[in-house]
């Protein structure tokens, strides 16, 4: 019972699985019906099926599948040979009465890390096998100047694109394996190792001499540390969407510097989906997804705010309009008190004012803050007074603590 007892923690701590998990996975490998596998080349759908095989302690079988791959050029081949070799080992050090230090001695030969990426693959697929769970529940409005969108869910490895369609729907482009920061967590400060969690945009595109080869072709870097990291004191720097380096094929889940990384093939078939400053970049932990309808509630409550604010601003009520503002508000160089004084003072001098929004875009960030949940807004704002009048494109960032609230404008600025 012991050696049986060693042999499952050994087991489940590195192929983490519940009875009958995988099995529409290993169907679907097996008939090779689903588009989701005839997508698939001879040579990955190989190394998921043994991957199985393996989750099912069924070592010379994944061998066997194995020897049909080609291992010379597929880093992941030798990884899962050693992961098969490894299980058989355990099995007969148990069944010759070997002694616990021996089986400990197998365990500590981890190789979750390497074994990572067929694991994220795998429930990639299954993903792809469930019927569809709807659209990005983040993405709560999408403006006429929206190119694309681009969600990076940390906890999956997994980047899904999307674009919105002339019908107002979004249309889901891909959902690809994607490589993120070798250090868990929330990027804090420089050099953490850490991927950033928000709400971005791409800036730029690099290549050619203005990047180097352990890149890939190209990459795209984000606006992070955006408004409301510098907001929280976050600092650093370099946050791209890159390639492998020209030699590697594989890569595991956790293993940049805090970047996203797809392989160059793959980086390369994103150039055409990505519109610099057009494209939305929404990075967050086991993101939700479902029908429209489930965000229509918060949607109509943030649409509500925003209207109240812009007719509390026409009216010119100060107080009203003011109280619109979070406590923690933040914009430039005022703070809330600078900005009351300003606003006050701004407003006093005018008989009218008309203000007007349009194009507007709303994502909620997924992630939780310490002013609550947060709501990013894009819009174009249309401004006419007693002397003077402008159009620019404004960001806010909303706040609340609770569902029950009102939502506050937390930072304020123009782009």
């Amino acid at each position: 019972m012991f050696f049986q007892l060693i042999f499952a923690l050994i087991f489940c701590a590195a192929w983490p699985a519940t009875a009958g998990e995988w099995d529409a996975v290993t169907t679907a490998l097996q008939n090779n019906s689903s588009q989701s596998v005839t997508g698939l080349s001879k040579q990955e759908r190989r190394l998921l099926q043994a991957s199985l095989a393996l989750k099912g302690a069924e070592p010379g079988k994944a061998l066997r599948l194995l020897a049909q791959a080609k291992g010379g050029s597929d880093p992941l081949v030798a990884l899962l040979q050693a992961e098969a070799r490894r299980q058989q080992a355990v099995t007969a050090v148990r069944e010759a009465g070997g002694s616990g230090k021996a089986l400990q001695l197998l365990a500590s030969a981890d190789l979750k890390q390497g074994l990572g990426e067929t694991d994220a693959r795998l429930h990639a697929l299954m993903g792809k096998l469930e019927p569809d769970k709807g659209v990005p529940l983040d993405a709560l409005l999408l403006g006429p100047d929206v190119a694309s969108l681009f969600l990076f869910d940390k906890a999956r490895s997994r980047m899904f694109v999307y674009q919105p369609g002339g019908d107002g729907r979004l249309k889901k482009i891909t959902d690809e394996y994607v490589v993120t920061g070798s250090i868990k967590g929330d990027k804090t400060h420089s050099g953490d190792g850490r991927t950033p969690t928000g709400v971005y945009h791409f800036t730029k595109k690099l290549q050619g001499k203005a990047l180097q080869a352990i890149y890939g072709p190209m990459a795209f870097p984000i606006d992070y540390p955006n408004e409301l990291d510098r907001l929280h004191q976050k600092d650093g720097s370099g946050i791209w969407l890159h390639g492998y380096p020209i030699d590697v094929s594989r890569r595991p889940p956790q293993d940049t510097r805090g970047c996203f990384s797809l392989s160059n093939d793959r980086l390369s078939a994103m150039d055409s989906h990505i519109r610099l400053g057009k494209t939305w970049v929404v990075v967050g932990n086991n993101l939700r997804f479902g029908r429209r309808h489930e965000n229509s509630k918060l949607l109509a409550s943030v649409k509500q705010d925003l209207e109240a604010w812009r007719r509390d601003w026409t009216n010119l009520k100060s107080d009203p309009y003011l109280a619109h503002y979070h406590r923690s508000f933040h914009s430039g160089k005022y703070n809330l008190a600078a900005w009351k004084k300003y606003k006050k003072r701004v407003n006093g001098s005018k008989s009218f004012i008309d203000v007007r929004l349009s194009d507007l875009t709303l994502i909620r960030d997924p992630n939780r803050w310490p002013e609550g949940e947060v709501v990013v807004a894009e819009f174009m704002q249309h401004y006419r007074s007693t002397n003077y009048a402008d159009v620019s494109r404004k960001r806010l960032y909303l706040a609340r603590q609770n569902s029950g609230e009102d939502w506050k404008i937390l930072i304020e600025g123009s782009l």
